[in-house]
This record gives C-alpha cells, structure tokens and sequence, in this order.
C-alpha cells in the first residue's frame, strides 16, 4: 500500500513547524511519504526553512523517511482554508496514494501513529476514514467517549468530534464526482463539512488507538471549545445551510436553529465534550 502523511503549512504556525517535523521523524514506521501544502510562506521563507532548495524543489532530507517529500505550493492562488485541504487531498489521489494520514500545522503525533492507521487500512478497507484520540501535551484525553465506529452523519450533526488533523482518508473510496463539489462547503468549519460529506454519501469511519494526536492548546486552537452560544449558532447556521443544499435533514436543522432562542440557553450545565456542543436541540428526523 501507499501511505502519505499530508499537512497545510502557513506562517501563522512557523513556531510549530520544527516540533511536527521532528513527529514525522519519531515515527516507527518509515515506510510512508510526505505531502507538504505551502498556504502562504513565500518562497525565501520555504528555502530558510529547508523545505524547498534553490530550484523550488521539495528538500528530500528535510526529514529522515523511506519515502518521499512531495510539495505543493498553493500560495499564488490565494486559496481559502478549505481549498488548501480539497487541493491536498486532490494531490494526494493524483499521486496515487491509498491512504492520505493528515496532521494539522500547529500540533504534534504519538509515534505509533502512521503505522496503527496503516494496520486499520490493511486490516478493512471498507471504512472511507479513520480516525483518532486527541490528547493534550500532559496526556489528558480532549475528546471522551468517542464511538469505535461512525456509520451516520447524525453523530456528529450538533456537535463534533472528527477534525482532519485526526484523520486519515481512504481515497480510494473519493470519486472525481464528490471531489469536485466540495467547494460548496467553503466556510471556517469545513472539516466538519467534510466528515458529514463522507458520512452522508461514501462510507462509515473507524476509530483507530495508538494514534493520537496532540492537541496544542492556543487562542486560535480554541475554536469550537468555548461557551460563545453566538459564534457557535453563527457556525451552525453557515454549516447548515452548506449541507441543506443537498440533504433534507440538514434543511430541518437549519429551520430549526433559526427558531431558537438562544439567549435562554444554559452554558452551566455539563455538555457532551465535543466541539460545537453548547446548541443540542431535539432531533427525531429521519436522515
């Protein structure tokens, strides 16, 4: 099989970028390649960086692989945090892989991590991804209690759990077809939409162990976390009505968000532990 481990660097996350590099040297497993995806570092900020040499090519010893470092730069096209993702994963199916593990910029990965989603692929390909735990730097587990599998987008419709940086896709099962309307969900949550996506029209999810991610805990990695009720019915709203333009199910829980009164909801109380999780309204509608 043809394993790649994916990431979208930008200069936003430089601080980080030397601890994800030295994740992808920890790895046990060599036996994959790298895919890097330039946002918006200019091409003097990839060369100090070693990422690129003087002819703009990927630096084959930025880390210590069996494989190979694929580059794609994206920063002349000024592209919107979704396209950077549709444009990695469009890469990643060119080139022929099977298995796209993708890692966000800003965090890091237990060592295990590329070798347990190569086992779980190996093991059943019918799952359209897999995904894992999310752990802080002390080893406390973020998200709790999430399911061994996902067959319905109904589990992650009012609140969330699945995020690229915890994933990995079989791009096997991604046509062409589904590829090219991805851009509809062109918004701040579009791995949400994402995931949904997969689960509406490709294939069920299974959580994988020893993968872990680790989860950086920063002002603009907060998104989701909080008890900001506005922000999150402004996110529910877009991302409803994104999903709306092709599922009736979403249509109901877009009419429905609209007609809550979100100023009598109560923060105080004990949510579910997933992003977004503050707005639960009934839900009883056959998908």
């Amino acid at each position: 099989m043809k394993a790649v481990l994916g990431t979208v660097i930008y200069k936003q996350a430089e601080v980080f970028l030397k601890d994800l590099l030295t994740s992808v040297d920890n790895q046990q497993d060599k036996d994959f390649d790298l895919l890097i995806t330039n946002d918006n570092y200019t091409d003097e900020d990839l060369i100090r960086l070693n990422v690129i040499n003087d002819q703009q090519d990927a630096n084959q010893n930025l880390v210590q692989l069996n494989g190979k470092v694929n580059f794609l730069n994206l920063r002349p096209l000024g592209c919107t945090i979704a396209q950077t993702r549709i444009e990695m994963i469009k890469k990643a199916k060119a080139l022929g892989y099977d298995l796209l593990v993708v890692c966000d910029a800003d965090d890091t990965f237990v060592p295990t991590r590329i070798g347990a989603f190569k086992e779980a692929y190996q093991l059943d390909k019918s799952y359209a991804f897999y995904y894992n735990g999310l752990v802080t730097e002390d080893g406390k587990t973020v998200l709790e209690n999430m399911p061994k599998t996902v067959d319905s987008a109904r589990l992650i419709s009012q609140s969330n759990f699945i995020g690229m940086g915890t994933t990995a896709i079989n791009l096997h099962m991604l046509t062409d077809d589904f590829m090219a309307t991805l851009s509809e969900g062109d918004c701040p949550v579009f791995d949400w939409y994402f995931f949904t996506r997969l689960l509406m029209d490709i294939g069920p999810g299974k959580l994988v162990d020893n993968a872990d991610t680790i989860y950086r805990i920063h002002d603009s990695n907060q998104v989701g976390t909080s008890h900001n009720v506005e922000q999150e019915y402004q996110v529910k709203l877009t991302h409803y009505k994104n999903l709306a333009k092709r599922y009736p199910y979403f249509e109901h829980l877009y009419q429905d968000l609209q007609k809550l009164d979100i100023d009598s909801i109560d923060t105080s109380h004990d949510r579910n532990g997933y992003w977004w999780s503050n707005i639960l309204m009934e839900d009883s509608y056959e998908i």
